[in-house]
């Protein structure tokens, strides 16, 4: 793959993530104010599905979007040294990790086919909601048809963008023993290019350490959660933190009639986000790239 190829990668991850942000307003706001009494699929078991479903496509998008962002400024740094006649002195003085980041070529791929098809079955079963119990022909419901159809527009756009980025574009077996460990640094790469960028306006101690932040150095004091060594418990408390803030947000909306059952859906969400973690981890993890392969020791 030349350095257009990696732009291309690039720009279509980018857009799929922003399709994916327009979605969970799609699914939230639609839940709200004049949709809320008209609105089918703002009901369960519809709304079950979008719940998880803008999870996947937000957290899946914005790793896919960091992926292919540190792909393309690695080649964007390549192309420079190559400009000037030092592309081996470069390599030589520590840029050891572009064979393994661009296997990971296949990873970002299935990363924005996955966002992809999260939205594409949360809108078939909307339209499935909509065959079921039909919109009043008012303006609010005409506004949300219109909302669905702009949806599928723009899945399909980006559907088209992610054949033309990989189309005839090689790509390597993905490396079977990466970790969530990973993935932050690759996450990373979405605060480290900004602030290199503007990295004259900013304090120099502040640009310097983003420019070595590194997973591991973040999780040296606390090596029994380091994602690195411990995969799967790192992945345990994440699921319980999400369901912590799941019930944090569902105070927002006001409290609960008691205390009883309070706790009662406290305990609901916990669990339930806990245990789609781990189901999410264990399925997906391996295929995103997000855990080592079954069987494999670190």
């Amino acid at each position: 793959m030349n350095r257009k190829s990696f732009q291309r990668v690039y720009g279509v991850s980018a857009l799929i993530t922003f399709t994916a942000v327009v979605f969970t307003l799609f699914f939230q706001v639609n839940k709200g104010g004049p949709f809320r009494d008209i609105n089918p699929f703002g009901e369960d078991p519809y709304d079950v599905v979008g719940s998880f479903a803008i999870q996947i496509a937000l957290l899946v998008g914005i790793l896919t979007t960091g992926r292919a962002l540190r792909l393309k400024e690695e080649a964007e740094q390549e192309f420079r040294a190559e400009q000037e006649f030092q592309a081996e002195q470069q390599f030589r003085a520590g840029d050891e990790l572009r064979p393994m980041q661009a296997a990971k070529m296949r990873l970002i791929l299935r990363g924005n086919f996955l966002v992809l098809m999260a939205i594409l079955v949360t809108l078939a079963v909307d339209v499935e909601a909509v065959s079921l119990h039909p919109l009043p022909p008012t303006f609010w419901g005409n506004v949300l048809m219109s909302e669905l159809a702009l949806m599928f527009l723009l899945t399909a756009v980006c559907f088209m963008g992610l054949l033309l980025a990989f189309w005839q574009n090689p790509s390597k077996t993905p490396p079977g023993d990466l970790t969530p460990a990973d993935a932050i640094d690759d996450l990373w790469t979405l605060v480290r290019v900004p602030v290199l960028n503007l990295g004259a306006a900013l304090p120099h101690g502040v640009v310097e350490w983003v420019r070595r932040f590194k997973s591991d150095w973040l999780f040296a004091p606390l090596p029994w959660l380091n994602p690195r060594r411990h995969p799967w418990g790192f992945a345990c408390i994440l699921g319980a933190c999400v369901g912590v803030g799941l019930v944090l947000a569902q105070l927002q909306e006001g409290p609960p009639p008691s205390l009883q059952a309070g706790l009662l859906l406290a305990r609901i969400f916990i669990s339930a986000e806990f245990v789609a973690t781990l189901a999410g981890f264990a399925i997906f993890g391996g295929y995103l790239g997000l855990r080592p392969a079954f069987g494999r020791r670190r």
